[in-house]
């Protein structure tokens, strides 16, 4: 078969996606397609920041802080992409702190608004059986999780409750410290988890959720694969060269524990998600597979998009619903199609059987 009847056959999931925020602030909707200019054409001298614009450690442009990832994830682009699942994150931003729990819970209204409005196109996914109930019926499941722990505060009982809510992943922190651990907080000497996400990682093992490592500091990192009896994931990161704020390093052996993180990933049989943003083309995206692959085979990399405005797109990639051109470009590269399907999503689908309950 050729490279486009593959991809129309694969499950395809992607792990990380910022579209949360502009659907709570009722910017967006899912069942539409905006059209956003490319950023030679847009007069930003005239634009103030959005009220409701992200703020974050990396630097942004006004275009990129206004526009955010829209146009680049919706339904037009799931059926494009020929997406099977999509994973929303729940970001809260610096500006939403004061309250993050009702920041969260507004994102989650958003989620469950989006599933309610079109049941035609997609598919409310708490498991891994429903991402192939959503291949089966020519839809996209969508899964939630959060990035950073901030809506907790300290109370971990929230989690079983954001769990009845449908979140199915948590990623401890995003860049900056918070009450359960350090972020990537780059220049910045960080530590590990405190007591409280500590517990939190065994709350997560017995609830039967997803522990994202993405935007964790280095130490944390070590601590949750020593803690946690599950696969972990690592939803969107680089291994080649530093996309500014993220890390670099995986590959580098760890003088204590004698292997790389990325080795130690994968002896958990978890999963890394190659990042989209910040890569020039499509071709560096299958240069970092690449890498993955030469380090730790082929049953350990997945695809974490985590598209955030057309200035740092890939050319070649620049939304979701471009990914047949990557299938087509590992093709290309003279990867085999078992090898293809896994990257796609099975990868990702088989971390998702062996912890979601």
């Amino acid at each position: 078969m050729d490279a486009h009847e593959l991809h129309r056959n694969a499950i395809v999931v992607d792990g990380h996606s910022d579209i949360l925020n502009l659907l709570a602030d009722r910017r967006l909707r899912l069942c539409d397609h905006p059209d956003v200019p490319l950023p030679a054409d847009w007069p930003s001298h005239l634009f103030s920041p959005s009220p409701t614009a992200l703020t974050t450690p990396y630097q942004l442009s006004p275009y990129t802080t206004w526009f955010q990832c829209l146009g680049q994830y919706d339904i037009p682009c799931f059926q494009a992409g020929g997406l099977t699942a999509q994973v929303l994150a729940i970001y809260v931003d610096d500006a939403y702190l004061a309250n993050p729990l009702e920041r969260a819970l507004a994102m989650v209204a958003a989620f469950h608004r989006e599933l309610a409005e079109n049941p035609e196109t997609l598919l409310y996914a708490t498991t891994a059986a429903d991402i192939r109930r959503a291949k089966a019926s020519a839809k996209t499941a969508l899964l939630l999780s959060f990035e950073g722990g901030e809506p907790l505060g300290r109370n971990l009982d929230l989690v079983e409750v954001f769990y009845r809510l449908g979140l199915r992943m948590i990623s401890l922190t995003h860049s900056r410290r918070n009450a359960l651990a350090d972020g990537t907080q780059m220049q910045i000497t960080t530590g590990g988890l405190t007591h409280l996400g500590r517990e939190l990682i065994g709350r997560m093992n017995e609830l039967g959720m997803l522990i994202d490592l993405a935007h964790l500091s280095d130490t944390g990192i070590w601590e949750v694969l020593e803690l946690s009896r599950d696969p972990v994931l690592l939803t969107h990161t680089n291994i080649r060269k530093g996309v500014p704020g993220y890390r670099a390093g995986l590959t580098e052996r760890h003088p204590q524990y004698g292997v790389s993180k990325l080795e130690a990933i994968a002896a958990k049989g978890g999963a890394v998600g190659v990042i989209f943003w910040g890569q020039p083309d499509i071709e560096a995206i299958v240069d970092e597979i690449d890498a993955i692959i030469q380090h730790v085979g082929d049953n350990h990399v997945t695809l974490g998009s985590d598209f955030y405005g057309f200035e740092q797109a890939p050319l070649g990639l620049e939304h979701i619903g471009k990914l047949p051109a990557l299938t087509e470009a590992l093709r290309k590269r003279g990867y085999s199609d078992t090898t293809i399907l896994k990257i796609l999503g099975e990868n990702m689908l088989r971390v998702f059987e062996a912890v979601l309950r």
